[in-house]
């Protein structure tokens, strides 16, 4: 990445449905990640593809030329594997320069195999991620060195990086409310 440069982030809720208005539970991790990267001030578009109609390729490659996005993130649990994974194969055939962020319990679970699995993923946030996707953020935008971010799991060389565990935030009021306007949630 560029050193210093103001990128575009665009934060995306897997397609958890088979068609558009079925009932799905609101998955809160991506919200909250949504959330905690708004409030440290950088530039954040959100996607839920639960309630696009279309090809998931097609709505991705969509909103990366509307937005000029740089990075996108997403997450979710393993059983939510596959859509993950169309998600950020998306990305990387719309512009393979795009940076990708998995989170959630499909990467905290196993971390290497489920970036292996995932292929297309850049990094992998272990654990809670509120912190953890702030200062990957921050890091990306800054040149800074991702070694020093806990909670990371990285491609460096040829294999994976991954960094400190992130200490469990204690003080639950740092973290914003989860951006359910983003997401579309009253929909």
């Amino acid at each position: 990445m560029i050193k210093n440069k103001k990128l575009n982030y665009l934060v995306v809720m897997p397609r958890l449905i088979q068609k558009i208005g079925d009932g799905y539970s609101f998955p809160l991790g991506v919200a909250y990640i949504s959330a905690s990267i708004k409030k440290a001030g950088f530039n954040v578009f959100t996607l839920n593809l639960n309630h696009r109609e279309g090809k998931i390729f097609d709505i991705i490659q969509k909103e990366i030329k509307d937005n000029q996005i740089d990075v996108v993130a997403t997450g979710g649990l393993s059983f939510q594997y596959a859509t993950i994974r169309e998600v950020v194969e998306s990305v990387k055939k719309v512009d393979n320069r795009i940076m990708t962020i998995v989170g959630g319990g499909i990467i905290s679970s196993d971390p290497e195999p489920a970036m292996t699995a995932l292929e297309h993923a850049d990094y992998g946030i272990r654990g809670e991620g509120e912190i953890t996707i702030q200062e990957l953020c921050h890091a990306l935008e800054n040149g800074g060195d991702f070694e020093k971010v806990n909670g990371l799991i990285y491609r460096f060389n040829g294999n994976y990086k991954i960094t400190k565990p992130r200490q469990e935030n204690q003080d639950l009021d740092s973290i914003p409310w989860p951006d359910y306007e983003g997401f579309e949630l009253k929909k």
